[in-house]
């Protein structure tokens, strides 16, 4: 007996039972046992109605979920599974390790895990070869699997061939340079996969997406001249790893790395930080435009500069903000020319690169808009080279600058979610993610992530900056710094992480910010004493106006389209305040149909001959907060309406 639930006949159980759980309407038991199998019984007649086969040693916890759709064992064999118990199909595996890492693995071979895939430790043997998760990236990565198998999260699980018969990656043997023949060797052995593409990765960043060439034949070897690399820094023990990709392109080997020193003296100079800062909130586009991109890409170019002056001194900060100015318009072509810029980089030098605005996803290709932008739909590939940076492009001309420290923050909405309700929660794509971590992967960059579900939720902020924006700032302002001055990488991203989802607490479609970051790595961007820190700009918290309704109160609708006549202006008076006009406005507009803790104004009018009477009050989720009373002519509309927008500013204040 457990509780209420008793056992109506014994069940017909091996020996060695080492849990059992009751269903929570009493009808079932799940056992665990010694042999590794799960079982389900009727609890009235005692009969077994399922076996749950995989387990490689006894199970010693079950539990069923609430509606008993689903099952999970925990087992010697260190693993926890999922199953699906109208079925006993396991969906997954759950793996944990004492260093906090963990993995999520399905059947298929899909899976996702900490740090961006990249767990130690756990491997598929295939002969006497083991393989690592990260080594399959390529095409089983599937970032949020266990809630997609739930069905919490809606995406679809991406279609891909069961990880049955691996076609290994071929041998691979290095044939270290040296200072007389800076040259690396490269031999391969086909092992039945075939031969793909080989990358050359030096300090962490990849310098060749493939380094095969034109040989005719994929066995013969391979030669990877080093004299004048700019990665290579002088007089230091540079590390410089292969990889080897099977013909199909979905496995990789383990990277092989050497190391190599460079002829010359070690550099003794301070590193110079480069920083690319773009921030869109004009668009080619009307209806696609923004309010706090330009500002946020403003403030965190002051922030920057404020602390890698410090730190590395002021002939050491090189910053290009691609912002409002008209020869510093934040196009494509003003974008390229900046990552052209810091080509003359040194490799010892840091490369910030900040890009505010909208952001779009297409299959694992992230998409950053630029000015030219007319709207979010980029299928048209002419449209996208036009108006668009993939992160291909930025692939391709970050690893032109030879600087190895490399940051990114990426602070966009994910455009094309706008017909979703704004209370209803998201996460960044899965698309998204994986064009990130391979971006990640390739350049060495710490990624920081956030990508609000729209333009609506991007923001619905009552501090007129977009929330990763401002919890970065507050957190160089001193919440996040290293001994109280140092602007840690690690550090300022993990707070970012942190905080925004608390900053964000009554607005749906903000998440958690995605961090990809090259594992056991960090570094000081920046340094900042108490006269810096008061510098930075941090916007006040300010209450959030939803868009108000007005009706004649004789006729019972809005003859005279107030409604629409003073959203209108509200909405205009909200983008001209973000362009700098003297005008403050009191509260923040914000074009959503609700949103917990919101002020929103509603009310009626009266029309006696030429006179129009409004009567307006204002109310925060359910309580009125104050009344507004404005008179004026019918035949100025516009100057009555200008009197209810000063109104509602000053009762809101």
């Amino acid at each position: 007996e457990s509780g209420k639930q008793i056992l109506k006949k014994p069940l017909s159980h091996p020996k060695g039972v080492m849990t059992a759980v009751f269903s929570q309407d009493g009808r079932y038991i799940l056992t665990g046992c010694e042999d590794g199998l799960a079982r389900l019984w009727d609890t009235v007649s005692g009969a077994e109605l399922r076996r749950f086969h995989g387990h490689t040693s006894g199970i010693w916890q079950v539990s069923l979920s609430q509606n008993q759709r689903y099952m999970l064992s925990a087992s010697r064999d260190q693993t926890v599974r999922l199953w699906e118990v109208a079925t006993g199909r396991e969906l997954c595996r759950l793996i944990s390790f004492r260093d906090g890492s963990w993995a999520v693995v399905d059947k298929e071979g899909r899976f996702d895990a900490s740090n961006g895939g990249d767990v130690r430790g756990l491997h598929w043997v295939v002969g006497n070869e083991t393989i690592e998760l990260h080594q399959l990236k390529e095409r089983y990565y599937e970032p949020g699997l266990l809630s997609k198998l739930f069905g919490f999260n809606q995406e679809l699980l991406r279609n891909v061939v069961a990880l049955r018969n691996v076609a290994l990656y071929p041998a691979l043997k290095l044939k270290e340079p040296t200072i007389e023949n800076p040259t690396l060797e490269i031999y391969l052995t086909n092992r039945g996969g075939g031969i793909g593409k080989l990358t050359i990765s030096i300090n962490g960043k990849e310098v060749s997406a493939d380094a095969r060439g034109k040989t005719t034949d994929p066995e013969d070897p391979i030669s990877f001249g080093l004299k004048n690399q700019p990665y290579l820094i002088p007089g230091k023990d540079n590390v410089i790893e292969v990889r080897a990709f099977n013909a199909e392109g979905y496995l990789s080997s383990r990277g092989v790395a050497v190391a190599y020193q460079p002829p010359g003296e070690a550099p003794i100079d301070k590193p110079t930080l480069w920083a690319i800062l773009a921030g869109v909130s004009q668009y080619e586009g009307e209806d696609i435009k923004l309010r706090y991109a330009a500002k946020d890409a403003e403030a965190m170019a002051t922030a920057l500069t404020l602390g890698a002056k410090r730190l590395f001194g002021a002939e050491k900060v090189q910053i290009t903000l691609l912002s409002t100015e008209p020869k510093n318009f934040p196009t494509r072509a003003n974008i390229k020319q900046a990552f052209e810029k810091v080509c003359t980089a040194k490799p010892w030098d840091i490369l910030v690169v900040y890009l505010a605005g909208h952001g779009v996803a297409l299959g694992d290709t992230y998409y950053y808009l630029t000015q030219e932008a007319r709207s979010t739909n980029l299928t048209d590939p002419d449209i996208r080279e036009l108006v668009a940076i993939s992160s291909d492009d930025l692939v391709k001309w970050i690893k032109k600058s030879p600087a190895l420290k490399q940051v990114m923050v990426l602070d966009t909405c994910a455009a094309g979610a706008a017909a979703r309700k704004l209370v209803e929660p998201r996460n960044i794509s899965s698309d998204q993610i994986r064009a990130i971590e391979r971006l990640k992967d390739r350049t060495g960059f710490h990624v920081l992530m956030g990508s609000a579900a729209d333009a609506v939720s991007y923001e619905a902020t009552q501090y007129e900056q977009g929330l990763l924006t401002y919890a970065l700032l507050q957190g160089m302002r001193g919440a996040a710094l290293r001994e109280k001055e140092y602007v840690d990488v690690n550090r300022l991203f993990q707070h970012a992480a942190d905080a925004v989802p608390d900053l964000a607490t009554h607005i749906g479609g903000v998440h958690r910010p995605v961090i990809a970051a090259p594992k056991g790595t960090s570094f000081d961007i920046g340094q900042l004493n108490a006269e810096d820190r008061q510098q930075i700009p941090l916007a006040q918290s300010k209450p959030i106006l939803l868009p108000p309704v007005l009706l004649n109160g004789e006729l019972f609708h809005d003859d005279l389209n107030l409604t629409d006549k003073l959203r209108r202006q509200l909405r205009e008076d909200s983008y001209a305040a973000m362009r700098g006009t003297p005008r403050r406005m009191s509260a923040v507009y914000l074009d959503a149909d609700q949103l917990t803790g919101a002020i929103r104004p509603s009310g009626t009018y009266r029309v006696e001959g030429n006179n129009v009477k409004v009567n307006l009050v204002l109310v925060k989720d359910g309580t009125k907060l104050s009344e507004v009373q404005v008179q004026g002519s019918q035949t100025d509309l516009r100057v009555l309406i200008e009197n209810l927008v000063e109104a509602i500013f000053q009762a809101v204040e």
